[in-house]
C-alpha cells in the first residue's frame, strides 16, 4: 500500500513535527510512505519537496492569486485582533504542478496543509480518487479561516461577524470561505474522509462543527521520539546548561511566547502568587518573547532553540512545564516534558487533559482560572517525592501511548480498513 503525507512544511512547527513523525514511525515498520510538502528543510530522500511551474505565465498567475489573497484578508487589517495568529483561506496561490507532482497513492493523509492544498481543486472525486485522511492539527479546516476560535463556536452553523476580525457584517470573508468549503464537502463522498485528530477533544469539536459532521473520527494520538526525548539526571542537565541547582524552575515553550493563546501572561500572574516565589525561575523559550513581565519572579528568555537534544535537556533541568494554554490540541511541548520525565502544570483544556491526569502525571487548574493555576505550582512544588512520582508515571504513560511504533500501527491499520477491497 503506498501511502502519502502531505503538510506544508516538513519538520518547522508543531504540526509539521508531528507529521514527519508520523511519517518516519510508518517507514520504520515497513510501510511505504512518502512525505509531499511545499516547503523542505530535511535531507531525508523519503520527503518530496513540490516545486512549483517556472513558466512565466504559471508565476504570474500565482502572483494575481496571493495578491487576491493579501488584499481580501488586508480589508480587516484595521480591525482584526492582535490575537488572530493566523489566518488561512481556502484558495492558495499554487498551480497544477502540485498534482503533476503529486506521488501515486493508494490513501493521502493530509495534515497542516494551510497555503498548500487548494480545497476547489483537490477534493473533486474525479481528481483525488482514493479515500483521504485528514489528521487535524487545529481547526482551521472547517472554520471560516481561524486556526483557533477562541471559543466563538460559529463553526457549528456559519461563520460570519468574526470577532477575530473585528467584523460586524453577518455575511463577512469567513462566511465566504465557509460558504465555499460548505459546496466543496457537499460534493464530497462521505466515506472518501476519515477525519483523525491527536486529542478527544479536537476530534468532538470538529464531529460538532457544521462541515464536519457527517466524516467519521478517530482519535490517534501524535507520537514523540522517545529515544531522544528521555529522562536525564536533573542536577547534572542544569550544570551542563548553566542553571541555578537550587532553583524552582519553570519550563514555557512555544513558536511565539507572546501568543496570546498560549498563556504565558496567564503563567506569569499565577507565578507571582505562589509563596516565596524568589526562588522561581521561569525559562520562556521560542520567538517573540518580547513580552512585558511585572513580577517578583527570575524570568530568563530564550530565542528558538533547534537542537533537540538541549531541548532534552531543558525538559530534564526543569521542575516542571508549564502549558498554561486558553485552547489547544495536545501540544508538543506537553508530550516532550513528559516522555522527559518532567511533569506539566496546566489549565484543563482541550487535549491537554488527554494526558495530564491531576496528581499522577501533573497538576490541572480550571480554564482561565489563575489563582486556580497559582495552587497547581504550589501542589507540584509542595511534595518533591511525589513530583518524581508523577514524572516516572508521565515517561511511562508516554511510552505506552506516544511511541512511535505505536502511532504508526494505529494509522496503519485505520489505512488498511479505509483501502481494503479498493487495492
Amino acid at each position: 500500500m503506498r501511502i502519502l503525507q502531505i503538510n506544508t512544511l516538513d519538520v518547522q512547527g508543531g504540526a509539521a513535527r508531528a507529521a514527519y513523525r508520523l511519517h518516519r514511525g510508518l517507514v520504520s515498520i515497513g510501510a511505504n510512505s512518502t512525505y509531499f510538502v511545499r516547503e523542505k528543510r530535511t535531507r531525508d530522500d523519503t520527503v518530496r519537496k513540490f516545486i512549483p511551474d517556472p513558466s512565466p505565465d504559471a508565476a504570474a498567475h500565482r502572483a494575481r492569486a496571493k495578491a487576491a489573497l493579501d488584499a481580501a484578508y488586508d480589508v480587516y487589517k484595521n480591525t482584526r485582533s492582535p490575537d488572530i495568529e493566523q489566518f488561512s483561506q481556502e484558495r492558495v496561490d499554487g498551480d497544477e504542478n502540485f498534482f503533476i507532482q503529486r506521488p501515486r497513492a493508494d490513501i493521502i493523509n493530509l495534515h497542516w496543509v494551510a497555503g498548500f492544498v487548494d480545497y476547489p481543486l483537490f477534493f473533486t472525486p474525479q481528481r483525488i480518487d482514493v479515500p483521504v485522511v485528514w489528521t487535524l492539527h487545529d481547526m482551521n479546516p472547517f472554520t471560516g479561516g481561524c486556526h483557533f476560535d477562541q471559543e466563538c463556536g460559529r463553526f457549528q452553523t456559519r461563520c460570519g461577524a468574526c470577532p477575530l476580525l473585528g467584523s460586524t457584517e453577518q455575511e463577512d470573508l469567513t462566511t465566504r470561505i465557509f460558504d465555499a468549503k460548505q459546496r466543496i464537502f457537499a460534493g464530497w463522498p462521505d466515506d472518501r474522509l476519515h477525519i483523525v485528530a491527536p486529542s478527544n477533544w479536537l476530534v468532538d469539536v470538529a464531529k460538532s462543527s457544521a462541515l464536519f459532521g457527517k466524516y467519521d473520527g478517530t482519535c490517534i494520538p501524535n507520537s514523540i521520539e522517545t529515544d531522544l526525548f528521555k529522562p536525564t539526571e536533573k542536577m547534572a542537565a542544569r550544570a551542563a546548561l548553566g542553571l541555578p541547582q537550587n532553583a524552582r524552575i519553570v519550563l514555557f515553550m512555544s513558536h511565539q511566547v507572546s501568543l496570546a493563546r498560549k498563556g504565558f501572561r496567564e503563567l506569569v500572574q499565577a507565578l507571582a502568587l505562589v509563596p516565596g516565589n524568589q526562588d522561581i525561575l521561569l525559562i520562556g523559550v521560542g520567538d517573540k518573547t518580547n513580552v512585558a513581565i511585572d513580577a517578583p519572579i527570575k524570568v530568563a528568555m530564550v530565542n528558538y532553540i533547534g537542537d533537540d537534544t538541549t531541548v532534552a535537556a531543558l525538559y530534564s533541568a526543569a521542575d516542571v512545564t508549564a502549558v498554561p494554554s486558553k485552547q489547544d490540541n495536545l501540544p508538543n511541548t506537553m508530550l516532550e516534558s513528559m516522555s522527559c520525565g518532567t511533569p506539566v502544570v496546566g489549565f484543563d483544556v482541550g487535549g491537554i487533559p488527554d494526558m495530564v491526569k491531576e496528581g499522577e502525571t501533573g497538576f490541572l487548574a480550571p480554564p482561565g482560572n489563575i489563582p486556580g493555576l497559582a495552587g497547581a505550582f504550589m501542589a507540584a512544588f509542595s511534595d518533591g517525592d511525589r513530583l518524581r512520582d508523577c514524572g516516572v508515571r508521565a515517561r511511562a504513560r508516554v511510552e505506552a501511548i506516544h511511541a512511535p511504533q505505536v502511532q504508526a500501527k494505529a494509522y496503519l491499520s485505520l489505512y488498511e480498513k479505509l483501502t481494503a477491497g479498493r487495492r
